[in-house]
Parts: structure tokens; sequence; C-alpha cells
């Protein structure tokens, strides 16, 4: 509402410097709804390397009440894995790909400024990459990602006015990146930058005062070594999801960038659900508004809000409420095993590790019948270098006597790698099949 009163208004901005205004991205989506609308397709895969044609196909699909399927990324193998889902591809270039497809195109009228007519229940489907299997299918509809906007819009409400601009390292077709990169600012009138920065010093050259920053852990814990930005250049906001951010990498953020990190929960099935300042210890989670949080009696957490499908979800985390309705979040519930028909934390085990001298990062799985522990360990400065004069053999037992100090002896690792980092997706998450894969070498 309110698009058709300024439609000379930026909505994002080319590499080049260039502004994409509200007329002309109209223009496109009419453009390009009269040539999709000609298709008998009742789903298309859509995957573009730029956030401005990913929003003119996405909502050019909805208009024409077609079923948006957005890959976990834009690999030849995962876009033919969905071929069975949609036989039409809709893009910004050329994809290796068995079925039909529509590369997106400009219009040359930008004059005309009817707005088209989009369908909210326009169904969208997300396919994440998974941690443990295949890609595992979520399905919305239009108007879970603009009722989640809305609330994030609420969320930044007092901040808006310093709010110039929206650009990020995190992937559209991401949950995260998709809410916090496009729908949110077209929500709320921000330009967004349409294209992701491949590297992490391309990210930070091209930051100006006013920006929000949407990255990811993955990128926050690699900040050793820049200098912190001037004054002229250091964003409004800077936001992190996907993956734990820990308290080193948040202080290094806010040295860098002059301003704390906000880090936002949720998850792909639930949308964003609550965000902290990562400014001191102890904060705590707080719901987004619109978001409400209760627990029953065997201490599993659900989350209920108008963006969420159902609109409410079971948390796959184990939360502590705190007297001032914030939370903390204590680990995931599925990350609780039986070995040697003991409970085991995973969580706890790796907590553990990392408090070791010998350590920098871990990551622990259960492997094999009978399950055992298995250790993915990233030694330190100290630690490699006993690595290197000792040998794996006796570097892993001076961790397991290191650690029996504290755990059960069914919570000791039973198999160890040692590698010089953890195999971390484009969050920051850590994928147990890559993991596995390092054991299986």
């Amino acid at each position: 509402m309110g698009w058709r009163d300024e439609l000379d208004r930026p909505i994002a901005c080319r590499s080049d410097g260039e502004l994409v205004s509200r007329r002309q991205f109209i223009a496109d989506l009419n453009h390009n709804i009269g040539l999709l609308g000609q298709r008998p397709d009742e789903a298309a895969i859509l995957s573009t390397a730029n956030l401005y044609w990913f929003a003119v196909g996405l909502f050019a699909l909805a208009a024409c009440r077609k079923r948006t399927i957005l890959a976990a990324n834009d690999l030849p193998a995962t876009l033919a894995g969905l071929t069975d889902h949609a036989g039409l591809l809709v893009g910004d270039r050329e994809h290796a790909f068995s079925g039909v497809q529509h590369r997106l195109q400009r219009s040359d009228d930008a004059r005309g400024t009817a707005w088209p007519e989009i369908a909210l229940t326009a169904p969208i489907c997300f396919f994440t990459s998974g941690s443990t299997g295949g890609p595992k299918r979520i399905d919305k509809e239009l108007r879970h990602l603009v009722t989640e906007a809305e609330a994030i819009s609420d969320l930044f409400a007092a901040q808006r006015a310093g709010f110039r601009s929206v650009c990020g390292t995190v992937p559209h077709h991401h949950a995260y990146g998709l809410a916090f990169r496009l729908v949110w600012p077209l929500i709320s009138g921000i330009p967004f930058a349409e294209e992701t920065p491949e590297f992490l010093e391309q990210a930070l050259a091209e930051l100006d005062i006013g920006a929000v920053f949407v990255t990811s852990p993955a990128h926050l814990h690699r900040l050793d070594g820049f200098a912190p930005l001037p004054s002229a250049r250091r964003p409004a906001c800077v936001l992190s999801a996907g993956a734990p951010l820990d308290g080193e990498a948040a202080q290094r953020a806010q040295e860098l960038f002059g301003c704390a990190v906000t880090e936002i929960y949720g998850s792909t099935e639930t949308g964003a659900l609550a965000s902290r300042l990562h400014d001191r210890s102890g904060e705590p989670w707080r719901p987004l508004p619109g978001v409400q949080l209760s627990q029953d009696p065997s201490g599993h957490a659900s989350a209920t809000a108008p963006h969420i499908p159902g609109g409410q979800a079971v948390l796959a985390d184990h939360v502590r409420r705190r007297d001032d309705a914030g939370f903390d979040l204590l680990g995931r519930r599925d990350r609780v095993v039986k070995i040697e028909a003991k409970r085991v934390s995973l969580d706890e085990v790796e907590a553990r590790l990392r408090e070791l001298a010998d350590v920098e990062d871990a990551i622990v799985i259960v492997r094999g019948h009978p399950a055992r522990l298995a250790a993915c360990v990233v030694p330190s400065g100290a630690g490699a270098g006993f690595l290197a004069n000792e040998g794996a053999f006796r570097f892993n037992r001076r961790i397991r006597a290191a650690l029996a100090i504290h755990l059960e002896a069914a919570s000791l690792p039973r198999h160890w790698r040692f590698v010089e980092q953890l195999p971390r997706g484009a969050l920051g998450k850590i994928s147990q099949r890559d993991v596995e894969t390092l054991f299986d070498e």
C-alpha cells in the first residue's frame, strides 16, 4: 500500500550504483507476469543470482498463481533433484537444467503503473539442505513471508529512520536472507542491494553509513585482521542468524562495525521468532512483536505467531524462560542421545572440548552400532604444536584425559579427526553429513 503514491522512490541499488525505481519494478513485474501467465505449468523453480530479479520472479509467480520452488542452492545436481516438483525454471541466467527455462526480462516501457493482483495465498516451497539426510520440504504461503516482514518492521520501528539501505552476505534463497534482505526492505521502503558479495573483503568495502548488514556467523567468525571501519562507513545495524555467534566474534564485530550485533533466532519452518543484542554476556532472547512463547510441563517450548504455518510450532531447542518475558537457548532437543544406556548431551561434550587450551573448535556426532561418539576437532595453536610433535594418537589421549575430569566415560569420544576448520555452510551451520564424510575417509 502506498507504492503508487511514490513511484520514483528506489527499491534496489545495482552494483554500478544505478537505482531501480518502484515504477521500473512494477513494469518488469507486469511484463514477466504476461510471459509466465501463458505457461500451463502449475509450479516453477526460482533461482537467480541477482536479488532484484529474484523479487520480480517471486511476485510474478505469485500473481500467476503458480507454486514457487526455492532450492537450497543453484548447483546443477540440486536443480536436477527438483524436476519431480517442477519442470519450469525461472531465473536470470541459463542453468544446466533438463526442463524448460524462462529468463526474466526487463520491460522497455516503464510508463504503466498498474499494480498487479498478487495472491498472498500463493504457495512457496523451501527445500533446505538438511543436516542429517536429504533435502527437507517446507511449505508456506506468500502471506507468511509478508506477515513476518511486518513483525520485523515493528521490531526495528524505533531505528527505522536511521536505515538507508539493506545489504548482506546471506544468500536470498535461504529463509533468513529472503526475509531480511528482500521482503522486509520491500515492506519498509528501504532500498536493497541486488548483488551478494562473494568475498567478505568486498562486502566490507561496499558498506556505507546507515546500512543494515545482513550476515551470519560464517562471516563474523572471520573478521581477524580487518581494521575498524571509519565512522563515515559504519552500518546502522548488523544482523546475524543461522548458527550461534560466540562472544569473542561478537566483540570483534562490535569493534569493527561500531555497533553491537543483533542476533535473530528462528528457522525455515517458523521464520524469525526472537532477537537479542549481543553486546554483553547473558543478554536474553526476546520474542518478536506478535510472537508468543509457551512451555508445556515436559519442558517443550512452542511458538505462536501469524507468520508460522498453522499458527504454532514446537521449537527444536530447549529453552529456559526468564521472568522478564525473555528466554535463554540451552541447545537442540535432538542433540541428547543414548550412549551405553546413558543420556549424553552432544552440546555439553562440545562445550567441554572448546574449554580446553588445546582446542579452538569442535563438533561431536554419533556413529556406529553400538553408538559411539566421534569428535571432529580444530586444534588451537598450542594443540596444533602438540599434534605435530606427538601425533594424533597421543593428542586424542591427551584430550580424552582432560575431558574425563568433567565427563563420564560414555560421554568421551571414541573416534577423532583433526582439521584446520570445520565444514560450514553459507550461514555458518555445520552439516553432519560433511562431518561424517571426514570419518569415512
